[in-house]
């Protein structure tokens, strides 16, 4: 369902967006002659963040002008072959969509801090580290990119070489200290550069 109302906004959102005034009688949503007042000065791009190679990167090749990929790094060459054959299908030129990659990262001066910080965060959400089973653990060690400046770096050097324009940053577990957000940002811009 989720899917099927993602379509349905995008048909909706996208020509408000265009200073249309759009109508839909679907299965999720019915409107007539939706308003968006006063119309944007100018284009609003519209990013569809995910991996799913059927159906989200399909929606990003037919209504994305930005893709942001939620994969492992080694997922990312099939995931871009999708999206360039979704393209194909739906004749649009795979250039004019930009796509980044999304990771979730907790940085600290050190590794250890780092750690610390990640596991007071998962307390939060009701998850003990040390109790957790191994195939959790993993499965968080592959999601979340946990270390000190030169670990996130070098997680981060080969972004460029995977065919994407750019990448995106969750911080959920420490993004609320000004410090660690400003560590991150001085760790990464020679990355960027």
């Amino acid at each position: 369902d989720r899917f099927e109302k993602r379509e349905e906004a995008l048909q909706i959102i996208l020509p408000m967006l265009r200073d249309e005034r759009p109508t839909l009688h679907g299965e999720h949503y019915d409107v007539t002659d939706a308003i968006n007042q006063p119309a944007p000065i100018s284009r609003i791009p519209v990013m569809i963040g995910g991996s799913g190679e059927r159906k989200t990167l399909r929606m990003v090749a037919q209504y994305a002008d930005l893709g942001n990929l939620t994969c492992d790094p080694s997922e990312v060459p099939r995931k871009l072959d999708a999206l360039a054959g979704h393209c194909q299908r739906l004749g649009r030129d795979r250039a004019d969509i930009g796509m980044s990659w999304n990771r979730v990262v907790c940085i600290a001066p050190t590794t250890a801090e780092a750690e610390a910080e990640r596991n007071a965060y998962l307390a939060t959400e009701g998850m003990e580290w040390d109790s957790l089973p191994d195939d959790i653990r993993s499965m968080i060690e592959g999601m979340v990119v946990v270390g000190d400046p030169d670990t996130i770096a070098e997680r981060f050097s080969g972004w460029k070489d995977l065919g994407l324009d750019g990448f995106t940053i969750s911080l959920p577990a420490n993004g609320h200290l000004p410090e660690r957000v400003e560590l991150l940002g001085r760790t990464l811009a020679p990355v960027v550069a």
